[in-house]
């Protein structure tokens, strides 16, 4: 449907959207069928998480977060200026554009976390709503996270680690947009 949009980004912002959230929840549908019963959610869900798994990802998109934050500022890339995600006070609206590409990372292993059951009840704490990630979780996720991040991959015929390159494709687009 993506391909049979026409006209510029302003015109088809909403239903470029509007379709990345079916896909979003059809996606996430899937994923959860691949859990664990016990472990099995309803849809996406955020402050509070409603469930562990929604709770162990929501974290996991925030360390993300930062690292593509962080690698567009390097980039001399402003992370307040989307192109699909909109310019709104205070929003780093680029970061929303650039972390999309790299969200099945997280979503990978908090999977892995989940389905081998390194993922227990004693890392999760309720509160009013939902689940919060504990100290005991947050130090499961962040070893798994790192761990993946700084696996050794081929790219651009060599070897690097996935954390580098996403710093690598920044400097990309900034290079891209600058025309250099």
């Amino acid at each position: 449907k993506i391909s049979k949009l026409e006209g510029d980004i302003d015109e088809n912002r909403q239903s470029i959207l509007g379709l990345e959230g079916i896909s979003s929840r059809i996606y996430f549908e899937a994923l959860s069928e691949t859990l664990p019963k016990k472990w099995r959610f309803n849809g996406r869900s955020r402050r509070p998480a409603k469930d562990p798994f929604n709770c162990t990802l929501n974290y996991g998109y925030g360390v993300l977060y930062s690292i593509v934050e962080r690698a567009c500022i390097l980039a001399g890339l402003d992370p307040y200026v989307g192109f699909l995600h909109t310019d709104d006070y205070n929003k780093k609206s680029f970061v929303f554009d650039v972390i999309e590409q790299y969200r099945g990372h997280v979503d990978e292993t908090v999977l892995f976390l989940f389905t081998r059951k390194m993922m227990k009840d004693n890392c999760f704490d309720s509160v009013e709503g939902g689940y919060v990630l504990n100290d005991n979780g947050k130090k499961v996720l962040m070893t798994a996270l790192n761990d993946h991040f700084d696996k050794q991959v081929m790219y651009k015929r060599k070897k690097t680690k996935l954390r580098n390159i996403i710093q690598s494709d920044c400097y990309c687009v900034a290079n891209e947009l600058t025309g250099t």
